[in-house]
């Protein structure tokens, strides 16, 4: 028997190669039972407000929320990201299917104060692995930024919903400059408590 060095290294590889080509790709890995069981909740009470939604925005919201859980859930299988985004949604269907935010004075800053902190992670859970910078901050940044537009996005499709079907969604300037700064704080947040806690490598990504 060959027992060379060459031969050696190859025979101590063979196992861990063995065990690294078992593991089950990501869109074949189970979800936590938890993160499921709360998703298709989600899911289904997102159905039920977008259904007896009386205006566009509502509805839209609905089935955009809906459509990115099952994309989410079918081909990322990231516990984290699906979490994120059943948490959006649920938040949504709270203030809309019941009516939290005209019943608690505080939800809807408290919604996008913790829905951007949230939300961030999620954002950087998806993207952040995909680039480098040669400063730190500067990553953290740029996702920052990034959450702010998505932000904006929101805060534009409630003033069309106002003017083209007479809905409140926008309570006027202050309201929505309020909201933007919230935003930012919680996103600021967010994207500093990933990067302490929950940011992958490059190569943990790619498992």
């Amino acid at each position: 028997m060959d027992m060379s060095p060459e031969n050696q290294k190859t025979s101590e590889a063979t196992p861990l190669s063995t065990a690294a080509s078992a593991e089950p790709p990501a869109e074949l890995r189970p979800l936590h039972w938890a993160v499921a069981s709360f998703t298709i909740v989600t899911i289904i009470a997102a159905a039920v407000v977008g259904v007896q939604g009386t205006d566009f925005f509502t509805q839209l919201t609905m089935a955009c929320g809906i459509i990115l859980c099952l994309l989410a859930w079918r081909y990322i299988r990231d516990a984290l990201v699906v979490l994120v985004l059943a948490t959006l949604v649920a938040g949504a269907v709270l203030g809309w299917g019941l009516n939290f935010y005209d019943k608690i004075v505080w939800y809807d800053d408290a919604a996008h104060f913790v829905f951007s902190l949230i939300g961030i992670m999620g954002l950087a859970r998806l993207v952040l692995h995909k680039f480098q910078a040669d400063a730190a901050w500067l990553l953290v940044t740029a996702l920052w930024l990034s959450w702010l537009g998505v932000g904006s996005i929101w805060e534009i499709g409630e003033w069309i919903s106002d003017q083209l079907t007479n809905t409140r969604h926008s309570r006027g300037y202050f309201d929505t400059m309020y909201d933007m700064i919230l935003n930012s704080a919680g996103a600021l947040i967010g994207a500093l408590v990933y990067w302490r806690w929950f940011r992958l490598d490059r190569a943990e990504a790619k498992k």
